[in-house]
């Protein structure tokens, strides 16, 4: 197979996973609905701080550049303000960056190799997780990923060649997407690699002055006209990013935080990572990818605050370590350090698989996947643990990776089909707004509670309050008003309201209140 015919092919399955089903379910709080919220409120505003300046609930939302926003804004005027769309942004970084390993490592492992680092990318479970999932970290990722493959490139044939601008212009749009974090991750692992490297370029010949002023001018496209209109967006968004760093950050975690994540993020390939990665030190390429795998999850925990997200960069050369291994295992053309070890891990994957499948007949006691869904997931869970410990048995070791990719390909659309829909009735407030619009126009209330995907939804602020002075005094009047809230404080607003609290929607999480009774027949009340 040539260059080109492994892209499409890689283009028509790494398309179909992440594009397909986009809006097929809600959104889910507090994240996903939260930012695609902002780009809403973006696409309705008028004028140049409204594009500038992000807002939540028309409040100044200091907490992101506008970067994504931006694109979000772009995919609601083109799809309508959906579900979809605003999760477009993220599907479409992923498909482009697994795109991108693909053309960094087809001339350097041939295309078994580069797809099979690219289906290892696409088909990790905090990849595929991120595609689908509105916030800014697949785009950020989509930067970096751009920034350090362009450069590596560079690296290992500099002489006669100018310094690349393609890292310092990926590291300046990560900036307008996250923040200054994205020149660190950029810039991070390249300088790790010229060091690594040899022969190595002279420091003169990389010209960083011209390319760090590259990247700060993209950067001073965003942020020069943003503290002209509000010198407080800046201040803010600086000490948020500051503030990060020490102990009282928001999502404060232990060091050993990223390194228990990582794992999971990589899922199903985390358990052949041992031996597709026996070697890795030895070699001064995968030297390079190690040494930017590593780098992610260190410079990662030199902050307090942590989210698992974040490290999302750290899978792509995860990925370009595995999956050329695998395929040549595949392929008979590698013996991978073994036949013992890829056994081992299909044995473990097996596992994991079949843990997986009793772990929705659980989740179904929880959320309404309903009897016959859970039972068809479970079953192909179950079918698919079958193969790979057939495949394992029968010491077909190199088949493994392959069954396994099979596996995963044939799951993930059954999770998105019939597990997400039924975890985002609960984890969403869609179907709340739906039944408020359906009323008619009244106050909404979230007592105690954000309610992120009431505000999308309701295409509306909603008042956010902990006065229950408020609520009885609004709920005691004629006129209908509504109230959110979560399960912590269900007993609270039932003896505060006492028979004016008709429920009119309740999941686990989250129960909406009325001041009247919802009509029986779905009409208005």
């Amino acid at each position: 197979m040539n260059r080109l015919a492994g892209a499409a092919l890689l283009a028509l399955v790494a398309g179909a996973t992440f594009l397909t089903g986009l809006g097929a379910y809600p959104l889910l709080d507090p994240d996903e609905a939260r930012h695609a919220e902002v780009a809403r409120e973006m696409a309705a505003g008028h004028g140049v701080r409204a594009l500038l300046l992000p807002t939540l609930e028309l409040q100044p939302y200091r907490e992101k550049p506008a970067g994504f926003y931006w694109l979000a804004t772009l995919a609601y005027a083109a799809l309508g303000v959906t579900e979809a769309a605003a999760r477009l942004p993220s599907a479409l970084a992923a498909l482009a960056t697994v795109l991108a390993v693909y053309w960094w490592a087809a001339p350097r492992y041939g295309v078994p190799g580069a797809l099979a680092a690219a289906l290892v990318l696409a088909t990790s479970a905090g990849w595929y997780g991120l595609a689908r999932f509105v916030n800014v970290d697949m785009t950020l990722t989509a930067c970096i990923a751009f920034g350090v493959l362009s450069g590596l490139a560079w690296l290992e044939h500099p002489e006669g060649r100018r310094a690349p601008l393609a890292p310092w212009i990926a590291a300046g749009l990560g900036t307008i997407i996250k923040g200054p974090i994205a020149l660190v991750l950029v810039l991070g692992p390249l300088a790790l690699a010229w060091a690594i490297g040899r022969p190595r370029p002279r420091v003169r010949d990389l010209r960083l002055a011209s390319g760090l002023a590259t990247s700060l001018a993209i950067a001073a496209l965003l942020y020069v006209p943003v503290a002209i209109l509000d010198e407080s967006y800046v201040r803010h968004f600086a000490g948020t990013n500051v503030a990060r760093l020490g102990a009282g950050a928001p999502h404060a975690s232990p060091a050993w935080y990223y390194f228990a994540w990582l794992p999971a993020l990589l899922l199903p390939w985390t358990l052949f990572a041992p031996a597709a990665a026996a070697g890795a030190a030895r070699d001064p390429r995968s030297r390079v990818l190690l040494a930017w795998a590593l780098f992610v999850p260190v410079v990662l925990t030199l902050a307090h605050g942590k989210l698992a997200t974040y490290a999302l960069s750290a899978l792509v050369p995860l990925a370009l370590l595995i999956g050329p291994p695998l395929a040549g295992a595949a392929i008979g053309a590698a013996d991978l350090a073994g036949e013992r070890a890829l056994r081992i891990a299909g044995w473990l994957a097996s596992g994991v698989l079949a843990a997986g499948g009793v772990g929705i007949v659980v989740a179904a006691q929880y959320f309404p996947i309903g009897t016959a869904a859970a039972t068809l997931v479970t079953a192909t869970m179950l079918v698919a643990a079958a193969a790979l410990a057939w495949t394992t048995l029968r010491r077909r070791a190199g088949l493994v990776p392959a069954v396994a990719l099979a596996a995963v390909l044939v799951l993930y659309p059954a999770l998105v089909h019939v597990v997400a829909p039924a975890v985002a009735r609960v984890q969403s407030d869609r179907d709340a707004a739906a039944l408020i619009t359906a009323a008619g126009s009244a106050p909404v209330l979230a007592f105690s509670a954000l309610a992120p995907s009431l505000v999308f939804y309701l295409r509306a602020p909603v008042v956010w309050t902990e006065d229950a002075r408020l609520v009885r005094d609004l709920f005691a009047r004629d006129e209908p008003v509504f109230l959110v809230t979560g399960r912590r404080h269900f007993a609270r607003i039932e003896e505060l309201l006492g028979q004016r609290a008709h429920v009119w929607h309740a999941t686990r999480r989250r129960r909406l209140y009325a001041n009247r009774p919802a009509p029986a027949d779905g009409g208005p009340p």
